[in-house]
């Protein structure tokens, strides 16, 4: 349906916003993908209509490859890119019902918002880690078997870690999660990795805040950050 990668301009955004809040009936209309009344063209690209991925690292891997040829630090903050593609990408990341109904979630994880909830939206995330980490950051993206919608939802273990920026970025950070809370035989979260107490991903990057104060962790190895956190991680993990 289209050879272009584009970007939504302030119309676009606009009519799309209208859209969801109207239900988002039917499949996203094709003018508002590729009319220049609401885009812009952001050169050729290998867009496929019927892309289908398995789950969110699948997605984060595709996207890198599509977007390479862009600047990495522009792009990362273009409202209007990522929107046009959470609405490209729409019937997989917010697909209909048996009865054709959608579950629409907030508009920011369709509709880049605010830099506070960049991390909540459905494409520009897994873009994001999947640039930055690559193989390290699978286990944040990874769907529980047998989802039917694997790109509608993010897990809880991405959203403590995810929101704050510091520690989604630092891949001492990243890779100290996956010792902890992943079972490295499966790939997936551990049982409870979704706890909120004692050497929970919450206390994690409470912990990670305050030893940022007096150490430099953001490149750390691993192993010598693992050995300044507290107890508390070691005996619940």
């Amino acid at each position: 349906m289209s050879d272009a990668l584009r970007s939504f301009n302030e119309n676009g955004l606009g009519t799309f916003a209208k859209w969801l809040d109207a239900g988002a009936i039917g499949r996203v209309p094709r003018d508002l993908l590729l009319d220049d009344s609401f885009s812009k063209s952001l050169g050729a690209a290998d867009l496929h209509a019927n892309d289908s991925f398995k789950d969110r690292y699948e997605f984060g891997c595709r996207l890198v490859e599509l977007l390479k040829g862009l600047d990495s630090r522009v792009i990362s903050y273009d409202r209007g890119l990522w929107t046009w593609l959470a609405a490209w990408y729409f019937e997989q990341i917010c697909p209909t019902d048996a009865e054709s109904k959608r579950v629409l979630r907030k508009p920011y994880v369709y509709v880049l918002s605010n830099a506070r909830l960049y991390y909540r939206h459905l494409v520009r995330t897994p873009w994001f880690l999947v640039a930055k980490h690559g193989e390290n950051c699978r286990y944040l993206l990874t769907s529980a078997s047998g989802d039917p919608a694997p790109l509608s939802r993010q897990s809880y273990l991405l959203d403590q870690l995810a929101a704050r920026q510091y520690v989604i970025a630092s891949p001492t950070l990243v890779a100290a999660a996956n010792q902890l809370y992943v079972n490295q035989r499966t790939g997936r979260p551990k049982r409870g990795a979704g706890a909120k107490g004692r050497g929970s991903p919450r206390r994690l990057a409470l912990i990670a805040n305050q030893l940022s104060l007096t150490f430099d962790i953001r490149d750390m190895p691993v192993e010598n950050f693992m050995k300044l956190l507290p107890d508390e991680f070691s005996t619940s993990w």
